[in-house]
């Protein structure tokens, strides 16, 4: 069965080219621009990407409302445009290769990633 990653980004051509690098890579994804739509969207897919488009805040609220729905949902959140394809592909495979029990969240920075038990802030 393919993974589904649920793409939310402001900024439509970085999202297509997360999304082609995805789906290269053998996942499916879904995209949208909405907080709204992604929050009803969290729930189809084993994964959220969340942007750098959207402030830390905005995140956030996103995981809350993703988690209280959904609690096995990985988030994504990235802090910064990534310009390599094989990082947003090796964090990903990291979130998804996480030992249960621990966070669903990860918190990409420009120098590390981090995870955090609840909030992305």
């Amino acid at each position: 069965m393919h993974k589904t990653i649920l793409l939310v980004s402001r900024d439509r051509n970085l999202q297509a080219t997360r999304a082609s690098i995805l789906e290269q890579a053998g996942y499916r994804t879904i995209r949208t621009a909405s907080l709204t739509s992604a929050v009803l969207l969290a729930s189809h897919c084993q994964m959220s990407v969340i942007g750098h488009t959207f402030s830390p805040a905005e995140q956030d609220h996103f995981i809350d409302l993703v988690h209280k729905a959904n609690p096995s949902v990985f988030v994504l959140c990235l802090r910064y445009g990534l310009a390599q394809p094989s990082t947003l592909l090796r964090h990903v495979e990291d979130c998804f290769g996480a030992q249960p029990g621990t966070s669903r969240i990860c918190v990409l920075e420009k120098n590390n990633v981090v995870a955090w038990p609840k909030k992305a802030s």
